[in-house]
């Protein structure tokens, strides 16, 4: 009897341990970034493992040149294959400002770029294939259709980044070269890389999740001011919403950012994406000034009027998608919530911008036009003499 007490005790223990030992296991596969981007041996400081800076800011680099040579090559493509389809399409449904909206949606959606469809925009008013004021419609399409981008980083399609590459590859090998498939290919190889882009910075991060001083420098951004402008910066800096939202979405999977810090920066990315189209508009004709000017100025008021009020905006983010408001408070929290407030954030800010501007685009037209007004016409004086003239006359 003793005997059985003692293998039954000592089963357990073996029990116990190995249920422990299986539970270190899994909070070790669980947590591999914690050493991801660390020197070979587990040290850690003060502030967090310590962390390799060099491998680091070179994947980081590295994958954001990748993005932007992803989404380069993607756009290009995507023109030289449907350019000329594109602009038909625009210069027929731009007539009407509603059919202009979805023109718009649809033209940015192709290209993954706001900014790409923005320029587009400004060029097409300079060549006259459509007013200033068939633009503005259109233009509060393209801020619709930028967050399709968006969506795809937040459902985590990257993990089937390397298929698209694989996809492209074969398409544009096997298809003559200059064909709308050999562009269709090398559009779709861009695609991929862009996602694949992502995923790099994304892993790139990881080490990050416990660095004490980044994590301080993000709670500064609860701050909405601060944020907006830090992503506004940002943006106008490496000139692409869709890689500084996809950052965005990327630091709050790993649970980095508050639900207002990730929604601010939503807001800045918004504004920061309409320097690409001033710059375009640089030194071109009044009309195509307009264009670029009326979508900052769009950008703008919806960001003056939801920032500071910014709780609110949240709350109602949460009401239209009947859910009840969850605030949540630990890194696991945010991880899971959120990426999807910040995907939902972008879309409910510019299909809001659309459906509040859409009826008053000749107000809007009005409005920059006053901004940026014609040149004064110079008065020519006639010094030969006019017959008729009282001067002129003889008594």
């Amino acid at each position: 009897m003793a005997t059985k007490e003692v293998l039954t005790a000592a089963g357990k223990a073996a029990a116990a341990v190995a249920q422990t030992a299986a539970a270190a296991v899994a909070e070790a596969q669980a947590r591999p970034d914690d050493v991801m981007g660390s020197s070979s041996s587990s040290s850690t400081t003060k502030n967090g493992p310590s962390i390799d800076w060099f491998v680091l800011v070179c994947n980081l680099a590295g994958g954001l040149a990748l993005f932007m040579y992803g989404m380069g090559r993607m756009t290009f493509n995507l023109k030289a294959g449907a350019g000329e389809l594109m602009r038909e399409v625009l210069k027929t449904m731009c007539k009407n400002r509603v059919l202009g909206m979805f023109t718009g949606i649809l033209v940015t959606a192709i290209l993954s770029s706001s900014s790409a469809a923005s320029v587009m925009l400004v060029t097409f008013v300079e060549s006259g294939y459509i007013t200033f004021e068939e633009s503005i419609g259109a233009l509060l399409g393209v801020n619709i259709g930028t967050t399709i981008t968006v969506y795809l980083v937040a459902f985590q399609i990257t993990k089937y980044c390397l298929a698209f590459v694989a996809m492209g590859y074969a398409l544009f090998s096997f298809s003559p070269k200059g064909s709308r498939a050999s562009h269709l290919g090398e559009a779709l190889f861009g695609l991929g890389l862009l996602f694949f882009a992502i995923d790099i910075m994304g892993e790139a991060m990881r080490p990050l999740r416990h660095y004490r001083p980044f994590l301080n420098v993000l709670m500064s951004l609860d701050n909405p001011w601060m944020a907006i402008l830090a992503s506004t910066i940002f943006t106008l800096i490496i000139q692409s919403s869709a890689a500084v939202l996809s950052i965005v979405v990327l630091l709050a999977q790993q649970g980095f950012l508050s639900q207002p810090a990730g929604v601010a920066m939503v807001l800045g990315a918004n504004i920061g994406t309409t320097g690409t189209a001033l710059l375009s508009a640089f030194g071109k004709q009044k009309e195509a000034v307009r264009v670029a000017v009326a979508y900052f100025v769009l950008k703008a008021i919806g960001v003056l009027a939801i920032a500071p009020i910014l709780d609110a905006f949240i709350y109602t983010l949460y009401a239209f998608q009947g859910k009840s408001p969850s605030y949540p408070e630990s890194k696991a929290e945010r991880a899971e919530v959120v990426p999807g407030v910040i995907t939902a954030a972008h879309s409910f800010f510019n299909v809001l911008l659309a459906l509040v501007f859409l009826p008053f685009t000749s107000w809007v037209a009005f409005f920059v036009e006053l901004m940026v007004p014609n040149a004064p016409r110079e008065e020519s004086w006639n010094l030969s003499p006019i017959s008729g003239d009282p001067a002129n006359k003889k008594d």
